[in-house]
């Protein structure tokens, strides 16, 4: 097995030096020493033990060379030797290790230990690339801390047969994410993970790397003995999965892609006993899920069927990378491509743009992109927008495309969920990108190579090749510029996220706040098609209850009978505000069975006069379901049953109710007498009122915590942390990480 890790660059080089340390030689790397050459050549700190137990510290020595076939000598190492004798005389050198990518000879060798020796190391031992490719080949579990190395060595070496096209497919469909992948905290926590349990979740906000992460593990896994890698996003794939087999599984967006999927949900409770069973068959499983559906998603899990979703979770939180590695993040991107007077303009911005925590990996993928480097205004404003404001920024750059590229970008666009086959063949999309754009097919299918691996990207699976977006955000940001357009509205209904859609759009000839997209009824029938299937969650009532006309409400009840069912059937004591909003929408318009509407109507009443609830006294959506006649007889009553003793009323409370929480019960009270008492009193309260108050505020009064003593003392919590492999291997030099970028 080959490797020419002149190729891997001297950042990815250092990581590999660190991996080796920890791993190999058993010298976790705690800190790292100074350098005055913007990091090319690295030296680190590490611990260890001699053979009496005895804890000793060790100088690493990194020294990369960016040529092939090089070799090190003394010579290259002259000006180390100072810094050597200083180490040692510290305590810091009790041995000397160099790690390098070059050659190293017998005679260089000993001429470079002597040296080091001579001036107070007490033992110097150099590794050379040859050395260090031996180990590559050797530890699969090295390969996946410095993943960078699949992108330069001969995968038939490492991976065989089916498992080789599958790794091949996964590097391919990379493109450039793995020259310029940096190892975080959250890639090596991962990593363990895996390793640990056979399982690990990735919880992230958008843009934040999990796939990534994801598509490397994989390959990892590949490497580590997995005979094939499978990415699914349903449960009912995993029957795909082969009993005894030691395969890899990939669940991206594992409980919904925008939002919280509950039909999906129950679906993986089904199969949690089938995901234990792959695990203790060797088989390695990643989910990854964004962090506010994963919120939404815990409380329906059945944890204690498979623990592992508590105890193998990873956050990958990009306000917690550190300065450092996002300076890396943006070093690899933007020195990949660029000319070198590109990379003279931008180097003045860099370190800038790493330091604001508003970055984003995928802000580091932009500014190594030409596409939106070429027309960017180089200044410190127009870049701190890019960095936060991202996706207003992508509106921005694709308002500037030419119409082919953006019918290429509409073409994937409207098949965001698959992607576009390529070949582009004939469909009902590309007709309707070539009607309203004016564009021909052959010029949608230039155009989309030629924005391969900036805005699109070429997708390898089983199914052949497909074209998809180079990154989510670009759905987001063509969503925006399209929603303005009413000539492009149909693009945006066809295409949109559907979460972004019911947040924005109306259908009906009223103004709502918020949703500034009027969708025509013309274009009723592909909204219509894009909810079939879809879970009635709150956001969904929301959009049907209050953005949508009485035309539209009825065909889509027409379309999807379960809401009526669901209107049957709705607990009326306890309805949420989206609920509300589409039980009075389908009252008003005439939409819901009589049986129904009353059935809501005597729950309603029933539950108000038997707790005390006087809510429905001022919700004046919820009155939209009773009829005039039906609304004064519950008032009245209301006032007869709760109102006519009120001297008696506080103890009529405390003898008819109990609750383990006394405390929320008469607070509750009072809130509902409050409330009666602005609809039945508003020119002013009787006296009994206020006997109430005054009783009910004794008690709530006696059930409350007595508070806190301020002059008690405040003990501090304390915490201890372990050494182990440092976050990053970037070095903390007095010049930054970017001093080499326009060499």
């Amino acid at each position: 097995m080959t490797f020419d890790l002149s190729r891997l660059g001297w950042k990815a080089f250092q990581d590999l030096a660190c991996a080796v340390a920890a791993d190999v030689l058993k010298r976790p790397v705690q800190s790292f020493l100074d350098s005055n050459d913007g990091g090319r050549d690295g030296a680190f700190i590490g611990k260890w033990q001699d053979s009496t137990g005895k804890n000793l510290k060790s100088t690493i020595q990194c020294k990369f060379m960016g040529k092939p076939g090089a070799t090190l000598t003394l010579a290259g190492l002259k000006r180390e030797l100072p810094k050597a004798k200083q180490l040692a005389a510290s305590g810091f050198a009790e041995d000397y290790i160099i790690l390098t990518n070059a050659g190293v000879s017998g005679e260089a060798d000993q001429a470079i230990c002597a040296a080091f020796e001579a001036v107070g190391v007490e033992k110097c031992r150099v590794f050379g690339g040859s050395w260090i490719i031996q180990q590559l080949t050797e530890s699969a579990r090295l390969r996946m801390l410095v993943p960078r190395v699949y992108g330069i060595g001969d995968l038939t070496h490492i991976i065989t047969g089916n498992a080789y096209k599958q790794a091949k497919s996964i590097l391919d469909n990379m493109g450039s994410d793995l020259s310029c992948f940096v190892p975080t905290d959250a890639y090596r926590q991962a990593v363990e993970a895996l390793h640990k349990h056979g399982f690990v979740i990735l919880l992230g906000d958008p843009a934040s790397g999990k796939s990534t992460i994801a598509a490397i593990l994989a390959l990892g896994g590949l490497d580590d003995g997995c005979i094939g890698a499978l990415k699914i996003n349903a449960p009912d794939q995993l029957n795909l999965w082969h009993p005894g087999e030691r395969q890899f599984l990939w669940v991206d967006d594992a409980f919904g892609s925008n939002q919280f999927d509950l039909a999906r949900m129950s679906r993986w409770n089904a199969e949690l006993g089938t995901l234990r069973a792959a695990i203790e068959n060797g088989a390695r499983i990643v989910f990854t899920s964004r962090n506010y559906i994963w919120e939404a998603a815990k409380s329906h899990l059945k944890s204690s069927a498979f623990p592992l979703l508590k105890e193998s979770q990873v956050v990958v939180n990009v306000q917690e990378l550190s300065e450092n590695e996002r300076a890396q993040m943006l070093y690899n991107h933007v020195r990949r491509v660029h000319p070198r007077s590109t990379r003279q303009k931008l180097k003045p911005f860099l370190p800038a743009v790493a330091a604001n925590k508003a970055f984003l990996p995928e802000t580091a993928r932009r500014l190594g992109d030409p596409l939106f480097t070429n027309k960017l205004e180089l200044k410190a404003e127009r870049l701190q927008s890019l960095v936060e404001h991202p996706v207003e920024f992508l509106t921005e750059i694709l308002g500037q495309l030419d119409h082919q590229s953006l019918a290429a970008v509409a073409l994937i666009f409207l098949n965001s969920e698959t992607g576009v086959p390529s070949p582009i063949g004939q469909n009902s999309a590309l007709e309707m990108v070539n009607r309203l754009l004016g564009v021909q097919s052959a010029d949608v299918a230039r155009a989309m190579q030629h924005l391969n691996d900036s805005l699109t990207r070429l997708s390898f699976d089983n199914d052949g090749a497909r074209w998809v977006f180079r990154h989510p955000t670009v759905t987001d940001a063509f969503a925006e510029l399209v929603s303005g357009s009413p000539e492009l509205i149909e693009l945006y209904v066809h295409g949109a996220k559907l979460d972004r859609l019911i947040r924005e759009v109306v259908c009906a000839p009223t103004q709502y706040e918020g949703a500034h997209v009027r969708v025509p009824s013309s274009l009723f029938p592909a909204l219509l098609s894009r909810l079939e299937g879809v879970t009635l969650d709150e956001s969904i009532k929301v959009f049907l209850g209050a953005r949508c006309s009485k035309d539209f409400l009825s065909k889509i009840v027409e379309t999807r009978p379960d809401i009526l069912d669901w209107a049957a059937n709705a607990p009326a004591s306890n309805l949420s505000s989206g609920s509300i909003l589409l039980l009075a929408a389908l009252s008003s318009y005439g939409i819901m069975p009589e049986a129904s509407r009353s059935r809501i109507v005597r729950e309603i009443k029933e539950h108000s006069l038997t707790w005390l609830q006087a809510r429905p006294l001022e919700n004046k959506v919820l009155q939209q379901i009773f009829t005039v006649g039906e609304f004064k007889a519950f008032t009245d009553q209301f006032r007869n049953d709760w109102l006519d003793e009120l001297e008696n009323l506080f103890e009529r409370l405390e003898g008819q109710f109990s609750s383990g929480n006394e405390l929320e019960l008469f607070e509750d009270f009072k809130d509902n007498m409050t409330i009666a008492e602005r609809f039945y009193y508003p020119n002013g309260s009787p006296d009994g009122l206020s006997v109430f108050y005054s009783q009910i505020d004794a008690r709530i009064s006696g059930l409350q915590e007595p508070p806190a003593d301020p002059s008690a003392s405040l003990w501090p919590m304390s915490s201890t942390t372990g050494a182990g492999i440092a976050a990053s291997s970037v070095t903390k030099d007095s010049g930054t990480i970017f001093d080499d970028i326009d060499d």
